[in-house]
């Protein structure tokens, strides 16, 4: 009975132990950082807002953001930053990667975080006109090719007829 008295004790001591006390995480606050875009395939012309958000930080010290895309850099301030972004022309679709990077105070010490996203700027479709007779022309063979092809067609015929001759 005693042993069995000593082993809920201990039981008992266990589960506080591992129930009554937080996880070190939550001993120390940490600074989260989220970078999203309002889309990731845009047409030229189009504009692009990048939104960063920063919380955990030290309210007393400024959050400062710095956004960079197609060479062009936004520098914006506050936990919540937003920057806009216009697509540039394009002959070929192509990536062009967002950079993002937050900075702000935790505890007196600062922090950076930095968000990579890429954008697919897609290009112009640019339909040829019409030629006037309803279909459009899909790059065939040019007339003098064709005008070949029925030369070459008519010496081969009479090649065949010719040599036919000559056996019978």
């Amino acid at each position: 009975m005693k042993k069995l008295a000593i082993l809920c004790v201990a039981a008992l001591g266990a589960a506080l132990l591992v129930l009554g006390t937080s996880p070190s995480a939550s001993a120390y606050p940490d600074l989260t950082c989220n970078v999203t875009v309002d889309r990731q395939v845009v047409h030229p012309g189009q504009t692009v807002t990048a939104t960063g958000v920063i919380t955990g930080a030290d309210t007393n010290r400024p959050v400062t953001w710095s956004f960079r895309w197609n060479g062009v850099t936004k520098d914006r301030t506050g936990a919540t930053a937003h920057a806009s972004f216009k697509a540039p022309k394009v002959a070929h679709s192509r990536v062009i990667r967002l950079a993002a990077e937050g900075t702000a105070s935790l505890n007196g010490v600062p922090r950076t975080c930095v968000h990579h996203i890429d954008i697919r700027v897609v290009a112009v479709q640019v339909s040829a006109p019409s030629s006037g007779s309803g279909l459009p022309n899909t790059g065939g063979p040019a007339f003098w090719i064709l005008v070949a092809a029925l030369v070459l067609l008519a010496a081969g015929g009479g090649t065949v007829v010719a040599s036919r001759r000559r056996r019978s």
